[in-house]
């Protein structure tokens, strides 16, 4: 793996991602967007579970900090992973990726960013380069952000969250707020069912039925929109699983994740054969 490179220059910040590649090259590629409710959380948590096992499988993965909300507002994050995707296009050459087709895969706060990334073309400034997906992998993600307020977990908060709840919420912070009311349709705005649309890419979303933090209803709400406008989507829901729960680290969605990815990130190219270790 090649640690700590530099993909993104902000004031006061450098933008760093991780990347880990197998050993047969060029290897498709995915973007990895960690969770922490945008707040928090690392590029670097549960990697050896969760990352190493995709990449052995034949998918490099690129692990790609971004600003959190105590940093900049949305759509600062979002920025961000476009960023790191026109990096990975850029020295794709240099790196053995065949980055031509880019997945994109995240977890809570960073499966929210996954789907935006793969359903909101970045059409602001297209001499930058080319920041699209061709494959999205959700896990567990907030999907109407307007709905946080009244939410009703399906589960017992995960053991992970512990004291009394941020106020404001880390919805709110994410936009500047005090409240998503507030800032409806900002909120609006920042949600992925609001964005679907025909030829969107390919979805995988993942989600636990006795989340304690967000309702599996965000995911299956966002996989009938997918279907309804003809985009290919499967859900994958857990049995009694929780948010971030480690069934979630388990080789058989590992393995969903990674088929998934190879299938649509290889489609229209030669196979890459079995899976290896790293390099």
């Amino acid at each position: 793996m090649r640690r700590d490179v530099v993909y993104r220059s902000e004031p006061g910040i450098e933008l760093q991602l991780d990347l880990y590649l197998p050993a047969i090259r060029p290897a498709p590629v995915c973007v990895w967007l960690h969770g922490g409710g945008w707040l928090r959380g690392s590029r670097s948590a549960r990697a050896a579970e969760r990352l190493l096992p995709v990449a052995a499988a034949g998918v490099a993965i690129a692990a790609v900090q971004y600003r959190l909300s105590g940093e900049a507002t949305f759509p600062a994050p979002l920025d961000d992973a476009r960023a790191a995707v026109r990096w990975l296009r850029r020295n794709a050459a240099d790196l053995g990726l065949a980055a031509d087709r880019v997945g994109v895969w995240g977890g809570s706060a960073g499966g929210h960013l996954a789907a935006l990334l793969a359903l909101c073309p970045d059409e602001r400034d297209p001499e930058l380069g080319d920041s699209s997906v061709q494959a999205a992998v959700c896990w567990f993600p907030v999907t109407d952000l307007t709905l946080r307020d009244t939410d009703v977990p399906a589960g017992p908060l995960p053991p992970f969250v512990t004291g009394p709840r941020d106020v404001p919420s880390q919805e709110a912070r994410l936009l500047g707020a005090a409240s998503v009311r507030e800032v409806a349709a900002a909120a609006r705005a920042a949600s992925p069912v609001t964005h679907v649309h025909p030829g969107a890419p390919p979805f995988l979303l993942t989600h636990g039925d006795r989340d304690g933090l967000v309702p599996a209803e965000h995911s299956r709400t966002l996989h009938r929109e997918l279907r309804a406008q003809g985009v290919p989507a499967n859900l994958l829901l857990l049995a009694g699983a929780n948010h971030e729960d480690p069934a979630f680290d388990t080789p058989p969605v590992l393995g969903a994740v990674s088929a998934f990815l190879r299938s649509t990130l290889l489609a229209d190219q030669a196979p890459l054969g079995g899976p290896a270790g790293l390099s």
